[in-house]
């Protein structure tokens, strides 16, 4: 017996979360990639990686990440968009984010190696004396990556 195959409108509803740069309320960067449906469930999947460590690949039910809760005492969301040129460059862990969720939006839109299409991204300062100097030398890498991103972002939208 032939069971015809579901069509898209078979299907229940994606609720799809924007690809893009999201933070978790306990404070990591991770890069929503798409939103997948599982096989066996159907059920709507976010796909997202972390954007610091092993940069794993992630799925979690798409109502999940999107939601709002009581985390840490408080109501907010679970995962917030970033606007990637918004994104305030004022410690490692957000430029280490910004970098890398830059660098892979470039190659799966574009197919483009930013550090071959564009420059690579500035180095981390190796001098810093710890006294918090004015101009001390993390001011100028942030600055150089803020200009880094500008560019990476005209790039990506040229």
């Amino acid at each position: 017996m032939n069971v015809p195959a579901p069509t898209d409108h078979d299907l229940p509803p994606l609720n799809a979360t924007p690809p893009g740069l999201y933070r978790h309320y306990k404070g990591g960067w991770y890069e929503v990639i798409d939103t997948v449906r599982c096989s066996e469930t159907l059920q709507g999947l976010t796909l997202y990686r972390a954007l610091y460590g092993g940069f794993g690949l992630w799925v979690r039910p798409s109502a999940m990440f999107s939601e709002t809760g009581v985390f840490e005492g408080r109501e907010q969301r679970r995962f917030v968009p970033h606007d990637p040129a918004r994104v305030p460059l004022t410690d490692l862990a957000t430029a280490h984010a910004l970098v890398a969720h830059l660098t892979g939006r470039a190659w799966r839109e574009r197919g483009l190696k930013l550090d071959e299409a564009l420059r690579r991204p500035p180095p981390e300062p190796t001098t810093c004396c710890g006294r918090g100097c004015n101009g001390c030398v993390w001011e100028g890498f942030y600055e150089a990556l803020h200009h880094w991103r500008v560019d990476a972002l005209a790039l990506l939208e040229g």
